[in-house]
């Protein structure tokens, strides 16, 4: 194995930025033990449109505002802010874009 190969490292840098969506763009690398980490940019758009997502997250904002509603409550957060939202029905959530700025951020998920 040379240098540059290594199972223990992702090159985001030479990975596509894939369009997911119409405000959606993803970056993402499946590590070894089952993590999945995303570097997403997410547009703004029409807010709480989307359907609710109960898969768990671990998100660390760069840069822009979301608005993250959940079923009891909503919360924003913004460059610099860690997000961690539990798997499950009681933990579901939609994700928004607060103001003008494409939101830039990181999400882990363990399988």
């Amino acid at each position: 194995m040379n240098q540059q190969d290594s199972p223990y490292v992702f090159r985001a840098s030479e990975a596509p930025l894939v369009q997911m969506g119409l405000a959606l763009k993803v970056k993402e690398a499946r590590m070894l033990d089952g993590m999945t980490v995303r570097y997403q940019e997410r547009a703004p758009g029409p807010r709480n449109q989307g359907a609710w997502c109960e898969t768990g997250h671990t998100a660390f904002v760069l840069s822009g505002r979301l608005a993250y509603e959940f079923p009891n409550h909503a919360v924003e957060v913004g460059p610099g802010d860690i997000v961690h939202i539990p798997a499950g029905h009681a933990h579901r959530h939609r994700p928004s874009v607060v103001g003008n700025e494409t939101v830039k951020y990181f999400i882990t998920e363990f399988e």
